[in-house]
């Protein structure tokens, strides 16, 4: 998914004030963070670390949703990960790998509910409009898609990020093109490529999930998915179309 969006703007200072690297874990973090609270000590070696990074992932999701990926905060998160800030900053380094691996995380969740929705459909068709529903955005607000547009406006320099993140591309396609494949193999999807469509078919839908996120009100998500399924059967089903 290349473009996902235009991002929530937020104020460069807000930004700005959050370190960047942490130079003692247990240090706070911003410091625009007030109060003479007690540092608190750096987790401890046995504490269940991913438990406790899955957590971050989670309040930073709530996070965006709220204040958008812009103008999100790292003490945005901490408050909702019950942490301070340096404990943030000590499990992910930096603001922008904690955006990365939120995106990320959300979209490993989202596969695994994909591939269960998607085998529960019997008919190639009805998976395929499930797909389209699965992959577009509901709300303009919708924090997964606001943090796609934020990767493709500052796109990670970090090779293993834009690996991981070509990875997930990767699943969506792989997963509308085996339910075209089925649908081929039985008769329902003639002459269809599976590999090309689903690659050119997510890319249809990256353009009209941004209509959906720019808010136009005669392009909410129901004209989207209209439109979607309007163009895929044209080319899956022209026989339905003639």
């Amino acid at each position: 998914m290349e473009a996902k969006l235009k991002a929530n703007a937020g104020t460069g200072a807000e930004v700005a004030d959050e370190p960047e690297s942490p130079a003692d874990p247990g240090s706070g973090g911003s410091g625009s963070d007030a109060g003479p609270d007690p540092r608190p000590s750096a987790p401890k070696p046995g504490a269940p670390r991913r438990e406790a990074r899955r957590r971050v992932l989670a309040a930073a999701l709530d996070a965006i949703a709220e204040r958008g990926p812009d103008a999100v905060r790292v003490r945005d998160i901490a408050e909702r990960a019950g942490m301070s800030a340096g404990h943030v900053l000590y499990y992910f380094g930096k603001r922008e790998r904690i955006l990365i691996e939120t995106l990320v995380l959300s979209e490993e969740d989202l596969a695994e509910d994909r591939s269960a929705r998607l085998a529960r459909c019997r008919d190639p068709w009805s998976a395929v409009v499930r797909f389209i529903d699965l992959y577009l955005p509901h709300e303009p607000g919708d924090a997964r898609w606001s943090l796609w547009t934020q990767m493709y406006a500052r796109p990670p320099q970090d090779p293993d990020a834009r690996a991981r993140l070509a990875a997930v591309d990767a699943g969506w396609e792989a997963d509308l093109a085996a339910q075209v494949r089925r649908g081929r193999d039985a008769g329902r999807f003639p002459g269809a490529d599976p590999d090309d469509f689903a690659f050119r078919t997510c890319k249809t839908l990256d353009g009209l999930a941004l209509e959906i996120m720019l808010g136009h009100p005669q392009r909410d998500s129901r004209w989207a998915r209209r439109t979607a399924e309007r163009i895929v059967r044209r080319e899956l089903l022209p026989a339905q179309e003639s």
